[in-house]
């Protein structure tokens, strides 16, 4: 499952980073890595935009980068 695939509210564990450099560095930067907690804040109505919490930071991301990774679903 991808990152854009996610709606509002889900939470999910980040499997991996298939982007290409630079923006594999960039989400890194961010802390979208392997293992880590994700949580989908809003997304626009068209779902080109998401906002996401990685720990306690919020980062915007278009749908083409979320698409770029791959994350397993928190089963609540």
């Amino acid at each position: 499952m991808r990152l854009n695939e996610l709606t509002i509210g889900d939470e999910a564990t980040v499997k991996k980073v298939h982007a290409k450099e630079p923006l594999k560095s960039r989400l890194f930067a961010f802390g979208i890595a392997k293992g880590q907690k994700v949580k989908v804040l809003k997304h626009t109505l068209a779902k080109n935009t998401f906002e996401i919490e990685i720990g306690n930071t919020k980062v915007a991301l278009r749908d083409e980068e979320a698409a770029d990774v791959e994350v397993e679903k928190d089963v609540k």
